[in-house]
């Protein structure tokens, strides 16, 4: 699957130009605007799952990059605890 139209070529302005990534979380709106991006992969991006955001045919790599930017784990939390209490 191919992601939509304009979410790669955002993703990958803000790789270029770090100092516009504060646009993910504080105006999210004017970076979907200005790359062409449809209203359903917006609301996606805004709060998807991780593999929600890879099941629209972003690549893995950009799916990570924008979780960070966005501020969303980019995996599963658990408690460490977890490990020793195994044992």
């Amino acid at each position: 699957m191919t992601a939509p139209a304009g979410v790669h070529a955002l993703i990958e302005h803000l790789v270029r130009h770090p100092e516009e990534r504060g646009l993910v979380t504080s105006d999210p709106g004017a970076l979907f605007a200005r790359f062409g991006v449809d209203e359903a992969a917006q609301a996606v991006l805004r709060d998807g799952s991780r593999d929600a955001i890879s099941r629209i045919g972003v690549h893995g790599n950009y799916v990570i990059k924008w979780l960070i930017w966005s501020g969303r784990p980019t995996l599963p939390f658990f408690a460490i605890s977890h490990f020793f209490d195994r044992r």
